[in-house]
């Protein structure tokens, strides 16, 4: 949905209307769901810290790699999370690294190297250059330390709802300054209906992931929830390779790429503790 919004709106201007819309999604379970009350404590400090590293700058870099080298490419490189999520939950949270969950994270790391020596990057309109990789990649560092403080979070204070709600008002919250103050502050275009639509459904199915993911984390370890959540390529170049032919080609590195990752996360599901 984002890279179909970014064929009408610019990258910033989807970041907000994105965020907004899982903002608003947030707003609706508070009314529904959850009482004022439960948004205090130590948790909700950690929650809104993830709010800022994974939502805001995760999703402002994932979107402008979405841009620069198309959906395939990005969102399957922006899976290297669970390299910098594990990472992160043995030096913070003390959890342990098998050789299972070494060989499976190695697996999905090759796929990404397969995928970077993709030079044509699946673009249809224009190229992009190695130096582009760097933003999936920041997006995916981004969202797999935010993984690490919602897990964090949730063991102060079991409560998902909570933190899906106080990660999306931090994510909207610092998101307005970085959009309106970015370097070169070209005018953002906002009138175009088929972007404003993409872009909130793009928020929307945000928020639902988001919801999944931290009841994962409540059940689960850092290290086996954040590699089983890279299994998102799949779907994308699948919805890609049917709704985006005029702007992307699903090529064998990208296609191959996706599977080792899939096939890192099978690894990590079926011989975690080896």
């Amino acid at each position: 949905m984002a890279r179909i919004g970014l064929k009408h709106l610019g990258t910033f201007s989807g970041v907000l209307i994105s965020m907004g819309s899982s903002f608003a999604a947030s707003l609706v379970l508070v009314i529904f769901f959850i009482p004022l009350s439960r948004f205090t404590g130590w948790a909700l400090f950690y929650f809104v810290l993830s709010g800022l590293s994974g939502p805001c700058i995760g999703r402002i870099m994932l979107f402008i790699g979405i841009n620069r080298v198309g959906s395939s490419t990005a969102s399957t490189l922006y899976s290297i999370k669970p390299l910098f999520s594990a990472i992160a939950a043995m030096l913070i949270l003390g959890e342990h690294l098998t050789f299972g969950i070494g060989l499976a994270t190695v697996i999905m790391v090759a796929g990404l190297a397969i995928i970077s020596t993709n030079e044509a990057g699946g673009q249809i309109q224009k190229s992009w250059t190695k130096k582009d990789l760097v933003f999936p990649i920041a997006a995916g560092a981004a969202y797999g330390l935010s993984n690490v403080l919602r897990k964090i979070g949730l063991n102060i204070n079991y409560d998902p709802l909570m933190g899906v709600v106080a990660q999306n008002v931090t994510a909207l919250s610092f998101s307005l300054p970085l959009a309106f103050f970015r370097r070169g502050g070209q005018p953002m275009v906002w009138k175009n209906k088929n972007g404003w639509v993409a872009f909130m459904l793009s928020g929307i199915f945000s928020v639902l992931g988001q919801l999944a993911l931290f009841q994962a984390l409540a059940l689960g370890t850092v290290i086996i929830v954040s590699p089983l959540s890279a299994i998102s390529p799949l779907f994308v170049i699948a919805i890609a390779g049917i709704f985006l032919r005029q702007l992307e080609r699903v090529t064998w590195k990208i296609t191959v790429g996706a599977i080792s990752i899939v096939l890192g996360t099978v690894l990590l599901t079926l011989f975690p503790y080896i």
